[in-house]
């Protein structure tokens, strides 16, 4: 841990909040391709709820390629999802222990990979609508299963069901990585029980 580490502010819900621009500085010894994975492209780094931000890329990701793909390319949705796990958490594994050690904090908010994680497993296998299909809502079914999965695995990772708070404190990367790999999971059971088939 180094002497001048950003000190956390103290918050009731989510995980420790270190100020971004501590955080940058507190970071600077971390790669640069681990900095960027670990912080989802710089969203970790927002000031206003960082793990919200980080939960947008698989949510984004699922949004441009049910516009852009025939019905028949429908699985290159989940491959590009599963891709985006395995990224991102092994960018948890990998530099999770070392954020923590820079800047002194436990799961430090800054850290969204993990989130990046869970919202990839809330989209993995769920039945999206594509343009080519002849139904003439489709864009709204699916805007509503991305927000409603969105809107699940964001309360599961802030509310922290159990087990979650507890796999929390597991050691290093798997420790910021799990407890959103279980959210992720029972945002996904969630889903799966509410959306039509």
């Amino acid at each position: 841990m180094m002497a001048d580490a950003p000190a956390p502010v103290p918050r009731s819900l989510g995980e420790p909040k270190v100020d971004p621009a501590a955080a940058r500085i507190a970071l600077v010894p971390m790669s640069a391709f681990g900095r960027f994975s670990l912080t989802a492209g710089g969203l970790g780094f927002k000031r206003f709820a960082p793990g919200t931000w980080g939960s947008l890329p698989p949510c984004v990701a699922v949004a441009v390629l049910v516009v852009a793909l025939p019905g028949d390319l429908k699985w290159v949705i989940d491959a590009v999802l599963a891709a985006m796990l395995l990224w991102s958490g092994w960018a948890c594994v990998r530099w999770g222990q070392q954020a923590e050690d820079l800047v002194g904090v436990k799961d430090p908010s800054f850290a969204v990979a993990d989130e990046v994680a869970g919202m990839a497993i809330t989209l993995l296998g769920l039945r999206w609508w594509m343009r080519d299909a002849g139904d003439a809502g489709w864009w709204w079914k699916d805007a509503l299963a991305i927000a409603g999965a969105f809107l699940l695995f964001r309360a599961f990772d802030v509310l922290k069901p159990p087990p979650c708070r507890g796999i929390q404190s597991m050691r290093g990367g798997w420790g910021i990585l799990m407890d959103d790999v279980i959210a992720g999971v029972y945002a996904s059971i969630a889903m799966h029980l509410l959306m039509p088939r």
